[in-house]
């Protein structure tokens, strides 16, 4: 075998190999990147959640000190409403829906539904008359 093929082959290879590795470790240190950046972020999140539930906690005491001010002398009016809006509303959880296995009520539903369907191709296809006699 002449000795410039053997040469250019070997040295094909190998860059492949340097290639390869070259990637792999390029891939890895965007994954060490990515990882790292992660972890700042839910610290600075976990800071945020902590501050924002002191801030919370702050504005009860604030409405509750302007409620009793405001409560404690007999004026009428958008005084007392005033204080009550800096009272934190409680956040209701959404409420989740069981799901529907009665046969019956099923088929009421899809009936329901087609029904609708129907009324609402009819209104549309009326528009598109309309819409066509008028130009």
């Amino acid at each position: 075998m002449p000795r410039g093929t053997s040469t250019a082959t070997n040295g094909a290879r190998r860059r492949r190999t340097t290639r390869t590795r070259s990637d792999a470790g390029s891939v890895v240190g965007q994954i060490t990147q990515i990882v790292a950046a992660n972890e700042t972020l839910k610290r600075e999140n976990a800071e945020l959640l902590a501050l924002n539930e002191r801030l919370r906690a702050q504005l009860a005491e604030i409405g509750t000190a302007l409620g009793s001010l405001t409560g404690g002398s007999r004026r009428r009016g958008r005084a007392r409403a005033a204080a009550q809006s800096f009272v934190v509303a409680d956040i209701k959880p959404k409420r989740t829906r069981r799901p529907i296995t009665d046969p019956a009520q099923i088929e009421r539903r899809r009936a329901a539904l087609a029904k609708a369907r129907a009324a609402r191709a009819e209104k549309l296809a009326a528009a598109r008359e309309g819409a066509a006699t008028g130009q």
